[in-house]
C-alpha cells in the first residue's frame, strides 16, 4: 500500500483505540481525524476533509432530535407512558411484551435514548404497583429501545449515516428508503420481544420476587440507611427572643446558619397547626421551627438568638415525611448538562436546596466523596429535602424521576406534533424532498407552534454524535480513496470463492456488531460503509442489503452496559450488574443476527 493508504490505516487504529479508552473526549477524537488526514495530505484537497459539516446525514440528525424533543415537550410520549400504565396489567408475562411493544413503537420515529427517557418513570410506576422486581422490566425497557433502531431510516444514528454514504458512494444510483428497514426490522423485533418473554428474563432469576428488603426502591433503603431525619432539629421560640416578629425572610437562618426551616409548629387554641414556610411567613413566640442543617450551626443560632434548640423526636421527623420532607430516586436524562460534572460544579446544594444521600452506579454504591465525583449516563441518586424544592427540581430537563412520572406536559398539541412527524417523514418517502430538507422543515415548524421550546431544541441536539459524524465521515472517504476499504473487502471476501450470501451478510453483520460494541455504532456505520460497498460489488449481492447487514449489526449492542446509551440508563434503576448484559445479551444477539442474515439472504 502506498503511504497516504498507511495513515488512513494507522489514523483508523489509533481513533478506534481512542473511542474505547476514551483518554479524550470522544468528540475531540473525532474532530481531530480531518485535521490529521488534511494535513498529512491523505485526503486532497483540504476542504474535502470538511465535508462531514456538510454532510446531509449530520443535519438531517440535528432535525430529528428537535422532533424526538417534540414528540415528548408535546405530550405524545406522555399519552404512551399513560396508556402503557393503564393497560399494563400486574402480570409480568404481559408487561414485558407490552413494555417492548410499545418502546419499538415509539422508538420508531424517535431516538432510542429520549424513549428510554420517556417511559423510565411508567416503568418504574408498573413495577410497584405489580409488585414486580424493575430487574424484571427494565431490561425490557432498554432492549425494546435499541431493537426499534431497525425499523426505520430515522430511528438509529447508523441508519442515517449508512442511507447518506449509500447515495453519495453510489453517485445516487442506489438509495434505502424510509421503510426499507421495517421489512427485516419488524421480524427482528417480534423475535426479539419473544426471546426476552420467553427466556431473557429466565435468565435473569427470581431476584427481587420473593425478599423484601430487594423490593425496596433505592430510595427507600438510602432512607434507612442514612436516617435523614437525625439532621432535623426542633427549635422553640420564647417570647424575648429577637426572632419573634420576623419573617422567614428577614430572619435568613439559610444564608445565616445553614437551616432550612421546613415547617413551623404553631398552638392555636386547642389545636396545634402544622404551617408551610414561605418568605412572608412572621414567626411569633410560642412557635416550634422544625428545621434541617448541620447540628454545630444549630446550636449556634440557639445561642445567637436565645432558643432552644434539639433534635426532632421520631414522632415528629416522621410526622413530616410526605408532608414537608420527602426524597425522591433521580437519574440523569441522555442529554443532561450535569453529565461529567461533579455536583460542586454544578452547585448542586446551592442551586436546588436538597442533600444527596448516594450514587448508585453499576450496581456499586458510591458513599465518599460524592460531590467531586463527575456524574455519568446512567447513575441514580436519591435527594432528600423539602417537599417543595423536590417539586422545583422535578421541572429539571436535566434529571428523570424514577419515583413517578411527570404529566406537565401540555398534551393538546400532541396531534400538531404527529402532523408535523408525517412533515418530516412523507416527502422523502414520496420522492418530493430528501430527509434532511423535510426534517429541518419539520424541526422549524415544532418551535414556531410551540410543541417544542427553543431551550427544549437546543437540549435535545446531542453535538457529541454530530462531532463524531462530522469527524468520522472523512476517514471513510480516506479508505475508499486509498483502497483500504477495497483490500479489507478483498481479504474478508476473497475473490473466486464462492461466497453465497449467508456470508457476505453474515460477515458484515459480526464487523458491525463488533465495531459498535467495542467503539461506536455511528462510527462503525461510517467506517464500514466503503467496505460493505466494495464487499457487494465483488460478490455480487445486492449493494443496498449488504448496507442493511451493517445496520442491523450496528444496533446489535445488548452484550456490554457501555455498547449503548440505552443499556447505561436502565442500570441503575433495574440494578443490573455487567454479567447481567453478557447472560441475556448473547442470546439476544444470537437471535437478532441469525433473523437478520436469513431474511437478507431470502
Amino acid at each position: 500500500m502506498e503511504v497516504h493508504a498507511w495513515i488512513a490505516v494507522a489514523t483508523l487504529i489509533v481513533a478506534m483505540v481512542l473511542f474505547i479508552s476514551k483518554l479524550i473526549p470522544l468528540e475531540a477524537t473525532a474532530l481531530s481525524i480531518p485535521v490529521v488526514l488534511a494535513v498529512t495530505g491523505t485526503i486532497s484537497p483540504a476542504e474535502a476533509a470538511l465535508r462531514g459539516f456538510g454532510n446531509s446525514a449530520v443535519i438531517a440528525l440535528g432535525a430529528i432530535f428537535v422532533l424526538s424533543a417534540g414528540l415528548k415537550e408535546s405530550g405524545v410520549a406522555t399519552l404512551m407512558g399513560r396508556m402503557l400504565e393503564r393497560f399494563g396489567g400486574r402480570k409480568e408475562w404481559s408487561l414485558v411484551p407490552l413494555i417492548m411493544l410499545t418502546t419499538c413503537v415509539l422508538g420508531t420515529f424517535m431516538s432510542n435514548a429520549a424513549t428510554v427517557a420517556v417511559f423510565l418513570p411508567a416503568v418504574m410506576v408498573l413495577s410497584r404497583r405489580a409488585n414486580i422486581s424493575p430487574s424484571r422490566l427494565m431490561m425490557p425497557l432498554g432492549y425494546g429501545a435499541i431493537l426499534s433502531g431497525t425499523l426505520t431510516l430515522i430511528s438509529s444514528t447508523p441508519n442515517l449515516i449508512l442511507g447518506s454514504e449509500l447515495a453519495r458512494i453510489s453517485g445516487g444510483e442506489r438509495t434505502l428508503g424510509m421503510f426499507e428497514f421495517t421489512i427485516v426490522g419488524i421480524p427482528i423485533c417480534v423475535v426479539g420481544i419473544l426471546y426476552m418473554a420467553l427466556i431473557g428474563t429466565r435468565l435473569l432469576g427470581r431476584r427481587g420476587t420473593d425478599d423484601a428488603l430487594k423490593r425496596e426502591s433505592f430510595r427507600e433503603r438510602m432512607i434507612k440507611r442514612y436516617h435523614p431525619e437525625k439532621k432535623l432539629f426542633r427549635m422553640t421560640v420564647p417570647s424575648g427572643s429577637d426572632l419573634a416578629g420576623r419573617t422567614i425572610a428577614q430572619a435568613s437562618l439559610g444564608k445565616r446558619y445553614g437551616l432550612e426551616v421546613i415547617q413551623i409548629g404553631r398552638k392555636k387554641g386547642l389545636r396545634y397547626l402544622f404551617l408551610d414556610v414561605h418568605g412572608d411567613l412572621t414567626i411569633m413566640a410560642g412557635d416550634v421551627l422544625l428545621a434541617r442543617g448541620d447540628d454545630e450551626e444549630a446550636q449556634k443560632l440557639a445561642e445567637a438568638h436565645s432558643i432552644s434548640a434539639e433534635v426532632a423526636t421520631e414522632d415528629e421527623a416522621e410526622q413530616l415525611w410526605g408532608r414537608g420532607l420527602n426524597a425522591a430516586e433521580v437519574s440523569l436524562s441522555p442529554h443532561s448538562a450535569f453529565l461529567d460534572r461533579t455536583l460542586i460544579d454544578i452547585h448542586f446544594r446551592d442551586v436546588f436546596g436538597l442533600s444527596v444521600l448516594a450514587i448508585g452506579r453499576r450496581g456499586e454504591l458510591i458513599e465518599k466523596d460524592l460531590g467531586a465525583t463527575p456524574l455519568k449516563l446512567g447513575d441514580t441518586f436519591v435527594v432528600y429535602g423539602p417537599i417543595r424544592k423536590i417539586r422545583k427540581l422535578e421541572e429539571s430537563d436535566d434529571l428523570i424521576f424514577l419515583d413517578r412520572q411527570r404529566s406537565e406536559e401540555d398534551v393538546r398539541r400532541a396531534p400538531i406534533a404527529l402532523l408535523l412527524l408525517a412533515v418530516a417523514v412523507l416527502p422523502p418517502v414520496l420522492g418530493w424532498y430528501p430527509l434532511a430538507v423535510s426534517a429541518l422543515a419539520s424541526a422549524l415548524l415544532m418551535m414556531a407552534t410551540g410543541c417544542v421550546s427553543f431551550r427544549g431544541a437546543q437540549q435535545a441536539i446531542d453535538l457529541r454524535i454530530l462531532f463524531l459524524i462530522i469527524g468520522t465521515v472523512p476517514l471513510g472517504d480516506a479508505l475508499f480513496q486509498t483502497g483500504v476499504a477495497g483490500k479489507l473487502a478483498a481479504t474478508l471476501f476473497p475473490a473466486g470463492m464462492e461466497l453465497g450470501k449467508f456470508y457476505v451478510f453474515g460477515v458484515l453483520f459480526a464487523v458491525s456488531a463488533l465495531l459498535s460494541t467495542t467503539s461506536n455504532n455511528a462510527a462503525a456505520a461510517v467506517i464500514l460503509s466503503p467496505v460493505a460497498y466494495a464487499a457487494a460489488e465483488s460478490s455480487g449481492v445486492d449493494v443496498g442489503m449488504a448496507f442493511l447487514a451493517v445496520a442491523y449489526g450496528a444496533s446489535c449492542a445488548f452484550v456490554l452496559p457501555f455498547a449503548h446509551q440505552c443499556n447505561l440508563m436502565i442500570m441503575g434503576p433495574g440494578g443490573y450488574q455487567t454479567k447481567d448484559f453478557v447472560k441475556v445479551g448473547i442470546g439476544l444477539s444470537i437471535v437478532m443476527a441469525v433473523t437478520a442474515v436469513v431474511l437478507l439472504a431470502l
